[in-house]
């Protein structure tokens, strides 16, 4: 039951910041024996590799535009991130909760990633660079308490998994239809000139 609860958690960070979700998962099994952590996670150059990919992901995230790039090459790469995860976490029971909680988690990332690139792509709209900086700092702080909620208390780390992820959710649908709604507003207003023209 811990490692579905685990799973949720992690899956969320995933979509978030892939990378650090690995790592600290890798790095707190080691240092505190964590026994839900797969030994896969704690070796040393997994460890290492991820260490210096989180690095990169903290640094990319922070400049606009290149953003946006970044969340378009990780569409793929978080979902599988937590996927992996959880069927790392799943595979210490059995092949079928395995699969399922490698289900659960891929879904919990891909829902993350979807509202945090959805919202950064309106926030990179705005035409100074600051508020790009601050939304990236608050995914940040998102992540690390989130990851550290899933070592220490998954049950509240998916309880609030499953919140973000609804909240992730009310937020893709306000910004599509808000952009549905501007670009009818500009349709509008060219058809208006147009008559006017003519």
């Amino acid at each position: 039951m811990e490692a579905l609860l685990m799973t949720l958690g992690s899956g969320w960070v995933s979509g978030i910041r892939p990378y650090f979700m690995i790592f600290l998962l890798g790095l707190t099994g080691r240092l505190f024996g964590i026994e839900q952590v797969p030994e896969v996670l704690q070796r040393t150059d997994l460890l290492v590799i991820t260490g210096i990919l989180l690095v990169v992901d903290f640094a990319a995230d922070k400049i606009a535009f290149l953003d946006s790039f970044w969340d378009q090459l990780h569409t793929v790469v978080r979902p599988i991130a937590g996927g992996a995860i959880g069927y790392l976490l799943g595979g210490e029971t059995d092949t079928t909760a395995a699969i399922v909680m490698a289900v659960m988690g891929a879904a919990a990332a891909f829902g993350s990633h979807a509202a945090k690139s959805t919202a950064r792509a309106a926030v990179n709209v705005s035409p100074e660079p600051v508020s790009n900086v601050l939304v990236s700092t608050g995914e940040d702080l998102a992540a690390v308490v989130m990851g550290v909620l899933t070592v220490l208390l998954p049950i509240v780390a998916a309880i609030l998994a499953l919140v973000l992820l609804g909240v992730g959710i009310y937020v893709i649908v306000r910004i599509r239809r808000a952009y549905r709604n501007l670009r009818q507003r500009l349709r509008d207003v060219r058809e208006r000139r147009a008559r006017q023209v003519t």
